[in-house]
């Protein structure tokens, strides 16, 4: 009996299996060994790059906190807050908008070749609304420069643009603004029409329409 026992046992598919893999393990234990430590140290790695990013994101928050603090501080004068925020490092995250501060600032004091300097330091920042207010200052420093034209052409191109992060009808009712002062009056009632039509109970509604009935009743 006991023999047939083990003639079994020699037998079974399943003790064969486990005897073939312990032996594939002893011959390869030199490699499933690298192999592991590979694994770990790959899985080292990517946590350590996970926890940098982190630390830099949050870095990037508090900084753009702080520097939106002092634009936004009502004891401080322009000069005041130009200085603080000209201390600030700027980064291509949200720290970015450090140096559009710094523009509007500039544009804000009446003093536009500062203002122009600032943006030229300006990286593009991985966040689109950043992005598009820079344009947006951009289009404000040409039509303080009587260069409506090119200033027209930017607020095209951001009004344009399906994930505007700007309010399109606010963009509409200043390309509207210039386009009565380039007496171009058909394109800036097609424009002011848009606001009425497309955002009725929107903010810049109300001026739209009065806007719109001077030029409708010339």
């Amino acid at each position: 009996m006991k023999r047939k026992e083990r003639e079994h046992l020699k037998e079974d598919p399943f003790r064969q299996f486990i005897q073939k893999v312990l032996a594939f393990l002893k011959q390869y234990q030199k490699l499933i060994y690298i192999g592991i430590g590979v694994v770990v140290a790959a899985g080292i790695i990517i946590a350590a790059l996970v926890v940098i990013q982190f630390l830099s994101v949050g870095s990037e928050n508090r900084l753009y906190a702080e520097a939106l603090n002092i634009k936004n501080d009502g004891t401080l004068n322009v000069e005041q807050k130009i200085e603080k925020l000209s201390q600030f490092p700027s980064k291509s995250g949200i720290s970015a908008a450090v140096k559009l501060f710094l523009a509007s600032l500039y544009f804000e004091k009446g003093d536009l070749e500062k203002s122009k300097e600032a943006l030229k330091g300006f990286s593009s920042s991985k966040y689109k609304l950043i992005n598009d207010q820079k344009m947006l200052l951009e289009a404000n420093i040409l039509i303080a420069s009587d260069k409506t034209k090119e200033a027209l052409e930017l607020l095209n191109k951001l009004v344009s643009s399906p994930q505007s992060e700007v309010a399109k009808d606010f963009i509409l009712l200043k390309m509207a603004r210039i386009q009565v002062r380039m007496d171009q009056e058909e394109a800036a009632i097609n424009n002011l029409k848009k606001i009425t039509d497309e955002y009725p109970q929107s903010f810049y509604s109300y001026e739209a329409r009065n806007l719109l009935n001077e030029l409708e009743g010339d």
